[in-house]
């Protein structure tokens, strides 16, 4: 069983993922990778952004969507 993130390590997943999705992006604009690389890379990014998703879903159900980011 996963260990429920805390309150720092909430906004810090939700910062890993939303870097994950840019990367993700990037990679998929580049013509300079192999398709097999390419595709290698997308299933490690997608896995690790499925499992980043889960565990801010688990917070959010345990601790309520009130979490809010500061807005600075």
């Amino acid at each position: 069983m996963r260990e429920t993130l805390t309150i720092e390590g909430y906004e810090q997943t939700k910062e890993k993922l939303a870097d994950l999705e840019r990367r993700l992006a990037e990679i998929e604009k580049r013509t300079d990778l192999d398709g097999e690389h390419r595709a290698s890379v997308r299933r490690s990014y997608k896995m690790m952004m499925r499992e980043y998703q889960q565990d801010i879903k688990l917070f959010e159900a345990k601790h309520g969507k009130q979490i809010s980011t500061p807005q600075g």
